[in-house]
């Protein structure tokens, strides 16, 4: 502790810690100060003082480095490498068959599976969040079952799954697979398949011994002073692929069970103009706030693609159709705003 007095001033700094933390205690005398209000002399001491604070206060916040989020891939030493693209048609039932170049095929595989380690976001929105936001509650059968789900959330089933008939080692009550994926898939870069089109479960590396001995899957689902602490662990991250809102039924040869589907049934571009929005990404919103009015006046089949960036502006529009790319191009136009960009 370092004292000074000067005239009726004094000033103790008890353990000042320069950190990006916490500076521990900085005390004024109170009555000294106010002693000081009415000569200017003093006055002009109180600025110094004032300074010289606020110069300590500029080196704490100052020597602060910005905490970048952890790019857990660089992290692992991994690179693109890791992270082939599939090169095999494992979704040639789709889309009507169609026979589809090399280029055009991959392009399908990572529109249909790859996150791009969205896992990471979409999990720390639930903690953030308080619950409000869960994929992997929504996924849950006992939140919404897998034979209303298409008409509850506009989402599609995947098939080679069912409902699940027992909670699994998490407590948690996940559509159950029935059939293999087709072949070719590294789960290790593209998740496991979670029975919902678009939507893939990874391992939650977060999930340690630890958090299992905290982890209550019936909790997670009816217990609000669980599932709302922010400091939860849950076993799966979700990753959200593109087709999770493009994927949709074919028109020109529709399931003749929407919850049901066959691979040839389904087509992975048009836009799913069934979606549920408000639903899907945010399934604990209560009925009755400004938040629920505002999903709930959303349409089915569109999407508020810039919510999250706070403009103010409730905007939901149609999922856009991804087809004719080169056709879009060959016509585009350049265009300049009024101020020249």
């Amino acid at each position: 502790m370092k004292t000074r007095r000067k005239d009726r001033t004094e000033i103790k700094f008890d353990s000042l810690e320069f950190s990006c933390h916490t500076v521990h205690e900085r005390r004024i005398n109170d009555d000294s100060v106010k002693a000081l209000l009415p000569a200017r002399r003093d006055l002009l001491r109180l600025a110094r003082v004032g300074s010289y604070v606020l110069g300590c206060t500029m080196l704490v916040f100052t020597g602060c480095g910005k905490k970048e989020p952890i790019d857990e891939a660089k992290a692992a030493g991994k690179t693109t490498a890791d992270f082939p693209q599939i090169t095999a048609d494992i979704f040639k039932p789709m889309d009507g068959g169609i026979d589809l170049k090399p280029e055009e095929i991959m392009g399908r595989n990572t529109w249909n599976l790859w996150s791009g380690g969205n896992q990471h976001f979409w999990n720390q929105t639930a903690q953030d969040s308080f619950g409000l936001m869960d994929l992997l509650k929504m996924l849950d059968n006992r939140k919404f079952p897998r034979g209303e789900r298409f008409k509850t959330l506009g989402l599609v089933n995947e098939p080679g799954f069912r409902t699940a008939g027992k909670p699994d080692e998490f407590g948690l009550w996940l559509d159950e697979q029935v059939q293999p994926e087709p072949e070719g898939i590294d789960q290790t870069v593209y998740g496991k398949p979670s029975g919902v089109l678009g939507f893939r479960l990874f391992p939650n590396p977060e999930f340690n011994d630890e958090a299992r001995k905290k982890w209550d899957g019936d909790r997670f689902m009816n217990d609000p002073t669980y599932y709302n602490d922010n400091r939860l662990v849950r076993p799966y991250r979700v990753g959200v692929a593109c087709g999770s809102c493009h994927i949709s039924p074919n028109p020109s040869n529709p399931p003749e069970d929407p919850e049901n589907p066959r691979w040839e049934n389904l087509a992975s571009a048009i836009g799913n103009q069934y979606i549920n929005e408000g639903k899907v990404f945010a399934c604990n919103v209560q009925k009755g706030g400004f938040f629920y009015e505002m999903l709930a006046a959303q349409p089915r089949g569109t999407s508020d693609t810039s919510r999250i960036a706070t403009d103010h502006i409730n905007n939901p529009n149609a999922i856009n159709a991804i087809f004719l790319l080169a056709e879009r191009e060959r016509i585009a136009a350049t265009e300049k705003v009024a101020d020249g960009t």
